[in-house]
């Protein structure tokens, strides 16, 4: 359960990584020693598991996003882990989850150009272990894109 210290340390270091200890006590009103016990306590239980620079994709030469829904053939009950495997491996794979429903993965895949993406799709996405159905879409506009989560949210929703 989290205390109210700690999403004060969380809100703060979702919009700032690399804030100071210093300054993020003073954000957070807390002394320094507690702000730096309070934040290696949530590292250290996996609250917070790592620090890093959000990239925009286009601007970094990844102009294409696409997200692939994937069926694996459920014959093979070791297919989903070579599947999970083969995907995490791949680094044009953002993210990928698994899901109920027709499809049994959800990838988010981003590519420099469309030949490129499309290489993906044919050749290194075929190669995965037992993939029966591939469906790709392409994004058009990124509406909204974000990492953080709602940490000073209401315990009720109306």
């Amino acid at each position: 359960m989290l205390t109210k210290q700690d999403k004060k340390l969380l809100s703060h270091l979702q919009e700032n990584g690399r804030i100071s200890i210093v300054e993020l006590a003073k954000a957070t009103d807390m002394s320094e020693s507690t702000c730096l016990r309070r934040t290696k306590h949530l590292e250290e239980t996996g609250v917070i598991k790592k620090y890093g620079a959000l990239l925009d994709a286009e601007e970094a030469g990844f102009g294409v996003t696409a997200f692939i829904q994937v069926s694996i053939d459920q014959r093979n009950e070791a297919a989903f882990d070579e599947f999970k495997n083969a995907a995490r491996e791949h680094p044009l794979i953002l993210e990928c989850y698994s899901l109920s429903g027709p499809y049994d993965h959800l990838m988010k895949v981003v590519a420099r150009t469309n030949k490129e993406l499309s290489q993906f799709i044919l050749k290194t996405l075929r190669s995965f272990p037992e993939v029966r159905e591939a469906q790709t879409l392409f994004v058009l506009d990124e509406v909204k894109h974000t990492s953080a989560l709602p940490i000073n949210m209401p315990d009720s929703i109306e």
